[in-house]
């Protein structure tokens, strides 16, 4: 029997006094104060009061002492009794970064990447009773400059440059997104193991056959150590029933293969359920290991596009073209030990609400915690899964491609098993930053880009070896000689903000034939900003204002998008509520442009859209659509309406208004679809109602409508509709809105329930904007209402005395009052 002791509690943390010998310096009885585990330095001065918050104000700049200082940890503890032949091991989770720890005062481990756990023997350094651990982190910036001045600068974008050769997550050095909070501590769990025999290694590569009716589970397992008995293999169905068990005896490896008949197949949110197998290995002592495993066969297509130059780029999920819908994703927080479980089932449910199916783990951040994508595989997220590199022309010298090595190995052997798991990706733009300094693509001189060997060498390596079954991709954005290609491979599309700053209406010109980054910046929540900037700071280009916007030029561009959409306001409420209006508008036109180019089988032009980004890890100005308080924005709700499983289209050109629809379920719909003109004061100029059937998995184009009308003056309005239910919904008015003069809508809110409200209007209303309380969740705002209809929105921990709303032509929030029940 594996005994397993945390060691979590009692450490103590302290400045390193570099002018003092170490172990004089560890002896000292001073300046220790309580450390947490897992953490890091950061959360404990807070905690001793010893730094300011860094999400406060301008207090981030009061910090950056800390990440260039070494940092000492130290813990007795009582070590467990010990029978004859027991074997012993201290593992570190995570050590961040550049780490050196002794064990009764012998030096027993040092660690340079923060990705790689570290598993030491220490049967033969034990005591009797107390035991002494000592740890000294060293500062990752200045040994990383350390590095860089005897090996040379290197060009990337953002971030000390320096961070290219620590294999620390790159965004702690800063972003165009975050702060520079320079983290050092035992960031993951430390634990004593003391055992005769251990499992390692449990792996199961399910695999599926062509006509699903049959899947294999190669279950395997090592056992270290000496043990005499049996290893029990199980493998335990969706329900938790014994499907089948072997027993074979416990020595060094042992495989077997379960083979089951009509599995039940792991499906994408919304296009199936998610059953997951238990495989489980266990000794008789009781020592036992598990995984969850998914049964799904999933492939990267890349075909010719009928009638078009280049080739596809989807993923086929058991034989079906799934269009990915879904989002980025960076570190949920600075201080990665505070992203609780509860924390990550949050956010990704949300994810999933929005009608998202995929989520790509960028590449400047960490391979997630475990919990992660056990709730990637229950809601049905696909991962498409960076490695981590960002933005830098990476060194490929000896040591660092062994560290990267054991890092790539670690990674894929703990994430492997998971159904969720899509696509690994080598990089984040590595390839778009050599292209730029003439390392790559037409005429460029491939000797200048070291870590193409790391990219098209050694990690799809390490992924055909260990995990054959999983596509591997070189980088994003890889594809053709040029990576803003738009007819190979991947995309990022940022003609729109960055670069020319093209107008957002623009966004289904930029395609790619997978869109893995784009976005619009817009501010968090009211309430977020108040709780981190203070009353005389609370105002559009305060000096605290710009401070949480940390992309270069970022207010400068956010205020040319906004003043080209609506008149920019002077006073902080409206300056949310302008920047969210536009961030959701601009995010509408690039999903719903891009699920028009889905097409059909033998024509994906466009298979899928990843925003810039899911989240943020402080409260900041931002690409992200929900921000760090757990707010959603506008634009995750102009999102999830995009991505239903069947939406509408409709775009306005110098013709008429164009309209389309998008069947993403696999049957035939049949629906009913209703459309309208009317002026901006809601007089209906004309209306036609069709019935359709839209083709499985297709988009159908449905022609042109309001040809005769002024597009300058007209709102055009589809719904579809099935059994009696409107099921999707677009309303295109004229722009820019900046130069329309909107009446009084005549807004009328009833809350008919503790968990909905009833809305209505008399006139055409653009963007009603509603807000209660920090924790009520709605399944629907930033609303386009129209005269005739009745709109529900159902909401959760509704606060109807607090309820609030703004639109397009508010002069300011209206708080809506007591409503009478219906």
């Amino acid at each position: 029997m594996t005994h397993t002791l945390p060691l979590h509690a009692g450490w103590q943390f302290k400045a390193r006094a570099p002018q003092t010998p170490l172990n004089d310096d560890f002896a000292a009885d001073s300046d220790w104060a309580a450390a947490s585990v897992p953490g890091t330095v950061h959360q404990d001065l807070l905690a001793t009061g010893r730094i300011p918050d860094p999400n406060v104000g301008l207090n981030e700049l009061d910090v950056q002492w800390v990440g260039e200082t070494d940092w000492l940890y130290q813990l007795e503890f009582d070590a467990p009794s010990m029978e004859s032949g027991e074997q012993a091991d201290l593992c570190f989770d995570g050590l961040d970064t550049f780490a050196k720890v002794w064990l009764n005062g012998e030096l027993i481990l040092e660690s340079e990447n923060m990705f790689v756990p570290r598993r030491v023997s220490v049967a033969g350094q034990l005591r009797e009773g107390s035991n002494e651990l000592r740890v000294l982190f060293s500062s990752a910036l200045l040994r990383g400059q350390g590095i860089e001045a005897e090996l040379g600068k290197r060009q990337l974008w953002n971030g000390d440059s320096s961070r290219l050769y620590v294999r620390k997550a790159q965004y702690h050095y800063g972003w165009d997104w975050g702060p520079v909070l320079m983290t050092a501590g035992l960031w993951r769990g430390v634990r004593l193991e003391v055992y005769a025999a251990r499992l390692d290694e449990l792996a199961c590569p399910v695999s599926v056959s062509d006509d699903f009716k049959r899947a294999e589970f190669p279950v395997s397992v090592d056992v270290k150590g000496k043990i005499a008995g049996n290893v029990v293999l199980e493998l335990l169905g969706p329900d938790g029933a014994v499907v089948a068990s072997e027993t074979r005896p416990a020595a060094g490896s042992v495989a077997h293969t379960f083979s089951v008949e009509n599995p039940a197949l792991w499906w994408p949110a919304g296009h199936g359920e998610q059953p997951l197998y238990t495989v489980r290995a266990g000794l008789e002592d009781g020592t036992s290991s598990e995984l969850r495993v998914g049964v799904r066969s999933i492939r990267l297509i890349q075909e010719p596009v009928a009638d078009e130059p280049g080739s596809s780029f989807f993923f086929e999920v058991n034989g079906m073209p799934i269009f990915c819908g879904g989002a980025n994703w960076i570190p949920d927080d600075n201080f990665l030990p505070r992203i609780s479980p509860e924390r990550y089932r949050t956010r990704l449910t949300q994810a999933r609400d929005a009608n998202m199916v995929m989520i790509r783990v960028w590449g400047g951040g960490i391979y997630e915690d475990d919990v992660f994508y056990d709730v990637c595989d229950e809601l049905g997220l696909l991962v498409w899964q960076d490695f981590m590199f960002a933005c830098g022309m990476y060194p490929a010298h000896t040591e660092f491609q062994a560290s990267i090595r054991e890092e790539a190995e670690v990674a894929v052997r703990r994430l492997r098993h998971h159904a969720s798991l899509a696509l690994w990706c080598g990089n984040n733009e590595d390839y778009q930053i050599a292209n730029s300094v003439g390392a790559y693509g037409p005429g460029g001189d491939e000797s200048k880009f070291d870590a193409l060997s790391t990219y098209e060498e050694l990690l799809p390596e390490v992924c055909s070896r260990l995990n054959p079954a999983t596509p591997y991709w070189p980088g994003s954005a890889f594809g053709g000689p040029n990576s803003t290609d738009q007819e190979i491979g991947d995309r990022h599309t940022w003609d729109v903000w960055h670069g020319a700053m093209a107008p957002y209406q623009d966004y289904p010109k930029y395609e790619g034939r997978f869109v893995a980054e784009f976005g619009m910046q817009s501010l968090p929540s009211l309430a977020l900003l108040e709780s981190v900037v203070a009353p005389e700071e609370r105002f559009p280009a305060s000096r605290t204002l710009e401070h949480h916007n940390k992309a270069g030029d970022g207010p400068r561009r956010l205020n040319v998008y906004i003043g080209d959409t609506v008149p920019i306001p002077a006073d902080l409420p409206g300056y949310v509520y302008a920047s969210q209006l536009m961030q959701a508008e601009a995010l509408d036109s690039a999903y719903r442009g891009w699920r028009r180019r889905w097409g059909r089988d033998g024509k994906r032009a466009v298979s899928g859209a990843l925003v810039w980004q899911l989240n943020d890890c402080w409260p900041v100005t931002s690409w992200a659509i929900i921000d760090s308080s757990g707010q959603p924005k506008p634009a995750y709700y102009a999102i999830k309406g995009a991505l239903k499983p069947v939406s509408v289209g409709v775009t306005v050109t110098g013709k008429g208004a164009e309209v389309w629809a998008v069947n993403g379920t696999t049957e035939v719909q049949t629906v009913t679809l209703d459309l309208r003109a009317l002026t901006l004061e809601g007089k209906e100029l004309s209306a036609e109602t069709r019935e359709l059937k839209l083709a499985a998995n297709e988009v159908t184009e449905l022609g042109i409508f309001a040809a005769e009308h002024d597009a300058a003056s007209t709102i055009v309005a589809a719904t579809l509709n099935q059994d009696g239910s409107v099921i999707a919904r677009e309303v295109r008015w004229p722009e820019p809105f900046k130069y329309l003069t909107l009446p009084d809508p005549g807004l009328k809110v009833e809350v008919t329930g503790p968990n909905a409200l009833s809305l209505s209007v008399t006139r055409p209303a653009k963007g009603v904007w509603l807000e209660s309380a920090p924790e009520t969740v709605w399944d629907d705002n930033m609303l386009d209402l129209l005269p005739g209809e009745t709109r529900v929105v159902r909401t959760q921990k509704l606060s109807p005395s607090n309820l609030t709303a703004r639109w397009l032509g508010a002069e300011e929030t209206v708080r809506v009052g007591e409503f009478e029940r219906a």
